[in-house]
Parts: structure tokens; sequence; C-alpha cells
């Protein structure tokens, strides 16, 4: 693992994003794998704009084989939550429906930030529906009645996950890196 700090910022480099990474690109019998990751880092760097434009700055940013992590000082506003979906969702609008469709990347980049966006907007693990999720339930009910509600989405949210791997997987379109994810995401939910 590798620390440093950059502009007052803990930069944390764990070689297991490297390896999965690596794994990931070597597995894309697709060449869908390089449009994912751009997707991925469309996300996390509109979480870290907006979180700037807030006047706040992150603890940590963290890449490791689970993915890349950017922890707040401070408890996340709704907008620092909602805003890499959201541009992996705009992204989608315009790659696929307003620019000419005159390359296979538009196409590729605008379908890999729909399901980017939609991925994060599971409420599993620590991910951004689930943090979401949480402010509205523990913001508008009961504590009981917001456990309830969490603890029946996220385990909807934990079979709809599964049930699309296990499609994906029987049809041949997905990665192993991508199963891996998964499997972490459950395993540090479930585990820790």
């Amino acid at each position: 693992m590798v620390e440093f700090k950059f502009g007052g910022v803990k930069i944390r480099l764990d070689f297991s994003f490297f390896a999965a990474v690596g794994i990931f690109l070597a597995f894309d019998k697709a060449g869908y794998g390089i449009y994912c990751l751009a997707a991925c880092f469309c996300h996390e760097l509109s979480h870290l704009a907006v979180m700037l434009a807030e006047g706040k700055l992150p603890e940590e940013i963290i890449f490791s084989g689970g993915g890349i992590c950017i922890k707040q000082r401070r408890d996340a506003s709704c907008a620092v939550l909602a805003a890499g979906c959201a541009v992996n969702f705009l992204l989608f609008i315009v790659y696929c429906f307003l620019l000419p469709k005159d390359s296979i990347f538009k196409l590729m980049f605008g379908g890999a930030n729909l399901v980017t966006g939609i991925f994060n907007l599971l409420p599993i693990g620590a991910l951004d529906g689930k943090k979401l999720l949480e402010k509205a339930c523990y913001g508008g009910l009961s504590y009981a009645n917001a456990e309830k509600i969490l603890n029946i989405a996220e385990i909807s949210g934990y079979f709809l996950a599964l049930g699309a791997m296990t499609v994906l997987i029987m049809t041949g379109a997905v990665n192993l890196t991508a199963v891996s994810v998964m499997v972490y995401i459950f395993l540090m939910d479930f585990l820790l």
C-alpha cells in the first residue's frame, strides 16, 4: 500500500486496486472495461467536485480492490451522495441520445455510465443508494421504522444484484472482476 498527502488530503493506493483493474481488463472480452473505468472515474470526480463546491475537503481517498472510496470529514450531504449517479445518468443521456451516433465509443461510454449509475443506486454495502436511503429514512421516520425499511431495501438490493449477476454469468456477459466486486461488497457488509 502506498500512502501520501496531496493538498491536505490523504491518498491511499492499495495494490489490490491495480490487481483488480488489471484482471478486469485482462478478462474483458468485449472491450467494455475501459469505458467502465472511465464512467467510475466520472462518478467519483463528481462526488469530489460537489464536495469541494460545498467547501469541504475529503478526509482521504482510497483506491482498493473494491473500488474508489472518498471519505468525507463530516457527514456527506445528499448533494454529494447523489452527484456521482446524477452525472452518470447525464452522461448516458448526452452520449446515447443527444450526440450523433457516429462511433461505438459514444454508445459504449454512455452504456457504461448507465450501468455505473444504476449499480451505485443499489441500497447495499457502502454504495450511494444505501447512504441516500439512510438519510431519507432516518430524517423522516422513527428509528424502528427506518431500520425496517433499510433492512428490507438492503435484502431486496442484494437479491436484485445477485439475480442480475446470475443472469449475466449465465449469458457469459459478465467479467470475473465484476463478480469479485459484488462478492467483496457482500463480504464487507456482512462480515465486518
